[in-house]
């Protein structure tokens, strides 16, 4: 089969089970919400058993927990711009002394919110690659490419 006869035949399947509410990833097995279906971290045990309301709780302690988690490393890392940004060098013009800030505030700004906004991409393309024996997945390395 032609690779347009490929991609033809891909495009027809994900309509088919679009139109069908499925999805391609979960034809051959449970979905992660079922019993006996399993994601790449979650659930970590068989606790499709227990009580709606405690698994949902539990799951929002250890969000909220993890959120404490990015907030502490977005912290430290605004004081290391901070720190970097405020350096600053003694030139010497015409005999007089002058101190000039080493970083430009908008270029460190600008690289801070291009890092920001595009690590949690990079950081979710890694872990499925990763869990899925180094095959590009759903996200793939277009995800980060755009």
């Amino acid at each position: 089969m032609s690779f347009t006869g490929q991609a033809a035949h891909l495009v027809g399947r994900m309509l088919a089970n679009v139109t069908n509410g499925t999805a391609i990833v979960n034809a051959g097995g449970p979905r992660i919400c079922e019993e006996g279906g399993k994601g790449t971290f979650l659930p970590l045990f068989e606790e499709h058993n227990w009580p709606v309301w405690l698994r949902g709780t539990l799951y929002c302690l250890g969000l909220g927990w993890s959120f404490m988690g990015v907030a502490i490393i977005a912290d430290i890392f605004m004081v290391a711009i901070e720190e970097i940004t405020s350096k600053r060098k003694q030139v010497l013009i015409k005999g007089k002394a002058f101190y000039v800030k080493t970083w430009n505030d908008t270029v460190a700004n600008l690289t801070l919110m291009a890092l920001g906004s595009s690590a949690p991409e990079i950081l979710l393309a890694c872990i499925e690659c990763l869990s899925g024996k180094f095959f590009a997945g759903d996200l793939g390395p277009s995800t980060i490419v755009g």
